[in-house]
């Protein structure tokens, strides 16, 4: 018998479609970019997140998961050079993945040198690979992994963070504008992470730790902090980055685990 590549399709539960696809006819904005991974065989996929490299000619897209794997420090960065989502497109020059079981999706992407599309405000769909997400919740994702969360992969799209992904301590001891070095019992802390809170610049993550990872007794920042600090300052560490004004549309994940994400504000150029 000839295979069938129909899909019955649930009354009360359709699938979002694929990754990438711009899925309302309101107010959206789309740019074209060269993608230009630090790493050439790495690829842009649909439905990707991309950030902006600027230049003096206009910036160049990279992913975040090419951008946080070439240096740490880029982690710090994702939050202000977050441009969009890789939008899908006719790509009949690549080859797709084969022995793919009829009926399942199968995702295209940019090559690097290839003029890339990146939605930069609009509703789109996106790959969710961790969250159970209500309509408005904030949508992140991830810059270092966690062994707690396998699902989780660097570049991701994230919602719901559990506890070891995003967190907030106190206890430092004293310091003043102007240190990087901070002495507290930095519990769940790894070199990598995301920092944020009162004093604290952003875009700054951990460069190093005294001591056992996950159990440093000591801490260095990639920025000085700002204003004075106190035992009674709470500082967040996360394994996140919290994508600005990206949230879930709806709370509705389909069975390919695809998300309708809407990016309220163009932030980036």
């Amino acid at each position: 018998m000839p295979t069938s590549f129909g899909q019955v399709i649930p009354v009360t539960g359709p699938n979002l479609g694929f990754p990438g696809t711009i899925s309302r006819f309101a107010d959206r904005i789309v740019v074209a970019r060269v993608f230009t991974p630090y790493t050439g065989t790495n690829n842009l996929s649909f439905g990707d997140p991309a950030v902006l490299i600027p230049n003096a000619t206009g910036g160049v897209f990279d992913s975040i998961k090419d951008f946080v794997a070439h240096s740490v420090a880029n982690a710090g960065l994702v939050a202000s050079y977050f441009a969009g989502f890789a939008v899908r497109e006719v790509q009949s020059a690549l080859t797709y993945n084969q022995g793919t079981t009829p009926g399942l999706q199968q995702v295209g992407y940019y090559q690097a040198g290839q003029m890339s599309e990146v939605a930069e405000r609009t509703s789109g769909t996106v790959q969710l690979s961790v969250g159970a997400p209500s309509a408005g919740d904030q949508v992140y994702s991830r810059v270092l992994l966690n062994a707690a969360v396998p699902a989780g992969t660097v570049g991701d799209w994230e919602t719901n963070p559990v506890a070891s992904d995003l967190f907030t301590l106190t206890g430092a001891t004293a310091a003043n504008a102007g240190d990087t070095a901070i002495t507290l019992t930095a519990t769940g802390v790894y070199v990598g992470q995301v920092v944020s809170g009162s004093g604290i610049a952003a875009g700054t993550y951990v460069v190093s730790g005294t001591g056992t990872a996950g159990s440093y007794s000591a801490i260095v920042l990639s920025k000085a902090l700002t204003i004075a600090i106190t035992a009674t300052t709470p500082l967040t560490f996360s394994n996140l980055a919290a994508l600005p004004n990206v949230v879930a549309r709806t709370g509705f994940v389909d069975a390919n685990n695809v998300l309708e994400i809407t990016i309220k504000s163009r932030d980036a150029a």
